[in-house]
């Protein structure tokens, strides 16, 4: 592919541009800030080459991406004992249908109402408590050992005498509350799952430009919906755009050459995200800065964006 260059608006087509927007958004400012007390106002008397300070040459960068917002595979599971349940904030969506993430005021993942399940406590397998081995040795009774007067002769022996234990009931075993679910016999296991959103597929602009203007949002939506309206030079890739750059606008800097790698950046990242798709071609824009001062001395700035064919203004007038 040849070189392409670009030719950049006359610095007064921009002024007029940007002249006749303002008579007709408050011509009642303009002739307080240019015209002459005692004589008749006349547009034609404000030119570029009085009013015009200085300039600078800027570029900008655009794409736009298409970005699919929808549910997140994203999802925890958590295990609590049965009383700090009631500590969690459950969200159910049962029968809700998709919910518009506009309207929503809350985390994207939330602990769900409907996932929580019971887990068998694995150290007393759902028991509830452990047994041990009684004080009474297993044996489950208590034996005593009496001395008894027998006889006529009041003779002394001995003889025993067995009972129940009374701690583990007969059983020779002691249960034992269990030190893992203190003898809930289950824990609860609950899983925090995305919120299910509506999908939606929304258009994204993408800009960068090296004047680095207050207005870099409303260029950048204003190219978004307005791209055939502005004329600028479309690329398939940076690698392309990197090398036909300055032949393309006819000068470049160290500040157009950042603005050219920061937006290379984004658009990696945007390539590697799973959700986004480049939805456009890469458009390299020549911007013109001009730094003017109105005639009783208030300064004031217009940026314009495109060829001289095809392109738009702002202005902090």
């Amino acid at each position: 592919m040849p070189d392409v260059r670009i030719k950049t608006p006359n610095l007064d087509d921009i002024f007029e541009k940007w002249k006749n927007s303002a008579a007709r958004k408050d011509r009642k400012k303009l002739e307080k800030q240019f015209g002459t007390k005692g004589a008749v106002f006349s547009l034609d008397a404000i030119s570029a080459a009085e009013y015009v300070v200085d300039n600078m040459k800027e570029a900008a960068i655009y794409f736009s991406i298409k970005k699919t917002v929808g549910l997140s595979s994203n999802k925890d599971e958590t295990v609590v004992m049965a009383p700090r349940l009631s500590k969690v904030q459950f969200y159910s969506f049962k029968g809700a249908g998709k919910i518009d993430k506009d309207n929503w005021n809350g985390n994207d993942s939330v602990p769900m109402f409907d996932s929580i399940s019971p887990v068998p406590c694995k150290t007393c397998n759902g028991k509830g408590y452990t047994e041990k081995r009684c004080s009474c040795k297993g044996e489950g009774k208590i034996t005593e050992t009496w001395q008894v007067i027998e006889g006529e002769e009041q003779k002394k022996v001995k003889k025993t005498f067995q009972y129940s234990c009374p701690e583990c009931y007969g059983s020779g075993n002691l249960q034992v509350q269990c030190k893992d679910c203190k003898g809930y016999k289950n824990l609860y296991k609950y899983q925090t799952l995305p919120v299910p959103f509506k999908t939606v597929v929304t258009g994204i602009p993408v800009l960068h430009s090296s004047a680095q203007t207050k207005y870099e949002k409303e260029i950048e939506k204003d190219l978004h919906q307005l791209i055939e309206e502005v004329e600028g030079i479309k690329f398939t890739e940076f690698k392309e755009l990197e090398s036909k750059a300055e032949a393309s606008l006819g000068y470049y800097n160290k500040k157009i050459s950042k603005t050219i790698g920061d937006a290379k950046s984004d658009y990696r990242m945007y390539e590697k995200d799973k959700d986004a798709t480049i939805q456009s071609q890469i458009y390299l824009f020549p911007m013109i800065q001009l730094m003017c001062t109105t005639k009783k001395g208030s300064k004031f700035e217009i940026y314009s964006i495109g060829s001289d064919q095809k392109f738009m203004i702002y202005s902090n007038f």
